[in-house]
């Protein structure tokens, strides 16, 4: 069964990956960027360079959302529903909601790891820094908890393509937006009140704990790419496409 959903879902995806060959690389480019950035910044992590983190988190969560071409982004289908055109395109065929859901973590899937894993490549390679502040075993695990943070929080981001009803309340609207700025205050604040920003807090972790915070952050992955996948199934009932 899943063998067969997987098989569709390939075949769905192809297209879309013919036509996102622009976004890839304006993705390269970007994680191209960021590396500079990274290796500029570095030293002053420890001078609390606080809205490094808030970007370095913003990077593993929305960055394969913002790359994306202009037909594959979610879009208003009627009053307050917004859903990805190639969602209402896959409910057309003749195949199973799981294989859309794969065909989407698919597509997500390769519009953030290789580009991942490339940055954290980079950033060894070419950075005596990193290669003196880490050995190679640790940097590892710091990658390790960094891309499994991009499956079990950054596939939140996908459950978007599956429908979002943005009729609410003007209160549900307000209690959100408090909620946002919360969030981010915490992450500014973060080394005032625990010392460190959260990028050295797992490099701390990663030396610290290398095996174990491998192990956690590889089955977090594993446990958050089940429920969002699960998520996302669900969340064809809830909303009306029509």
């Amino acid at each position: 069964m899943l063998k067969e959903n997987l098989k569709s879902a390939i075949q769905l995806v192809k297209p879309e990956l013919k036509i996102s060959w622009k976004s890839y690389i304006g993705l390269f480019l970007f994680f191209s960027i960021f590396i500079i950035l990274f290796l500029t910044v570095l030293h002053t992590q420890e001078n609390r360079f606080v809205g490094f983190d808030l970007f370095y988190l913003l990077l593993f969560i929305f960055g394969p959302m913002w790359s994306r071409h202009k037909g594959l982004q979610f879009q208003r289908i009627s009053g307050h529903t917004w859903v990805s055109p190639t969602v209402v395109m896959g409910l057309c065929l003749p195949i199973k909601k799981q294989t859309i859901v794969l065909k989407s973590i698919i597509h997500y899937f390769l519009s953030s790891f290789p580009f991942q894993l490339y940055m954290f490549f980079a950033l060894y390679l070419v950075s005596p820094e990193i290669r003196s502040m880490m050995e190679l075993d640790a940097y590892i695990s710091f990658a390790i908890i960094w891309l499994s943070f991009g499956i079990y929080i950054g596939f939140s981001a996908l459950v978007m393509d599956f429908g979002t009803n943005n009729n609410v309340s003007k209160l549900t609207t307000v209690l959100s937006v408090i909620l946002l700025l919360g969030v981010v205050i915490l992450i500014l604040s973060f080394p005032t009140f625990f010392t460190y920003g959260i990028v050295e807090w797992t490099i701390i972790i990663a030396k610290k704990w290398t095996l174990l915070s491998a192990i956690l952050s590889i089955m977090a992955a594993v446990i958050g790419f089940i429920y969002w996948k699960n998520k996302m199934v669900k969340q064809f009932k809830q909303v009306d496409f029509l």
